[in-house]
C-alpha cells in the first residue's frame, strides 16, 4: 500500500490533510505521484470535495527536490506555492499561517529528539541562516512555503547518495545570497513515516491524534 493511503478510520491518511485544505480554501492541490500511484489516481480522481487535484509524476525516487521539480512547469509564474510531503498531516490553521506569512519562503520547524542532524535548523529571530545541517534545537518538518521560480532549482545538485533533496539545494541558494527564508514554529507533527519511539509505534499515535482530532471536529 501506498504509504499516504494507510487507513486513517475510514479514510486514507492523505485524505485528511485534503480535506483542510478545502477547509482553507485550496482551489486545487498538484500531487507529486510515482510508485503505486494508481491506487492514489483511483481513490481520489481529478477533485475531492471541489478541489481539483493535477498529477505531476516522478518516474524514479530521486528526493524531496527531485519531487518538487517535477512542479516547475505546471507553476511557473503563480507566486508562493504551499508544500508538504505526504506523509506529513496538515492542519487547516497551517496552511492559513503559512499562506499569511510576510517571507517569500518559510520552512515549518518543530523540535523532536530523533531528528536526523542533516535536518536540523539554524534560525534567528526571524530568518533561517541554514536549512540543511544546522544547529538546531528545531529541524525541519517537511511543510514548506516557496517561491514557485524556485521549484526547479531544488534539483540543482544530487547529494553523495545520489538523491536531490530539497534541504540540500534550499541551503546552496542560502549560502548564494538568493533566497530569503523565514520560519513557522509547530508544537509537533503527526509523521505517518516517523520512527520515533519505533515506526509501529509511532504509526498508533498518529493514528490516535488523528481520531481524536476527527471526533473533536
Amino acid at each position: 500500500m501506498q504509504k499516504c493511503m494507510y487507513p486513517v478510520g475510514l479514510r486514507p491518511f492523505l485524505e485528511l490533510t485534503f480535506a483542510e485544505a478545502v477547509a482553507a480554501g485550496a482551489p486545487r492541490v498538484h500531487v507529486v505521484v510515482g510508485h503505486l500511484q494508481e491506487q492514489i489516481r483511483a481513490y481520489f480522481g481529478d477533485d475531492y470535495a471541489g478541489m481539483e487535484l493535477v498529477y505531476a509524476v516522478q518516474r524514479q525516487p530521486l528526493g524531496t527536490g527531485h519531487a518538487v521539480a517535477q512542479l516547475a512547469p505546471l507553476l511557473r509564474g503563480v507566486g508562493p506555492v504551499l508544500v508538504w510531503q505526504a506523509d506529513v498531516f496538515v492542519p487547516r490553521e497551517l496552511f492559513e499561517q503559512l499562506a499569511r506569512h510576510t517571507a517569500p519562503n518559510v520552512l515549518t520547524l518543530v523540535e523532536e529528539e530523533d531528528a536526523s542532524p542533516d535536518v536540523l535548523v539554524t534560525a534567528d529571530d526571524a530568518r533561517v541562516t541554514r536549512a540543511w545541517q544546522g544547529a538546531g534545537p528545531f529541524s525541519d518538518a517537511g511543510i514548506w512555503r516557496l517561491e514557485s521560480s524556485l521549484l526547479a532549482e531544488l534539483a540543482a545538485r544530487a547529494t553523495p547518495g545520489g538523491e536531490y533533496r530539497m534541504l540540500p539545494n534550499l541551503q546552496l541558494l542560502l549560502d548564494a545570497g538568493r533566497v530569503e527564508v523565514g520560519f513557522q514554529t509547530i508544537s509537533h507533527r503527526l509523521h505517518l513515516g516517523g520512527s520515533h519511539p519505533s515506526p509501529e509505534e509511532n504509526v498508533v499515535t498518529v493514528v490516535g491524534r488523528l481520531l481524536q482530532r476527527d471526533r473533536k471536529a
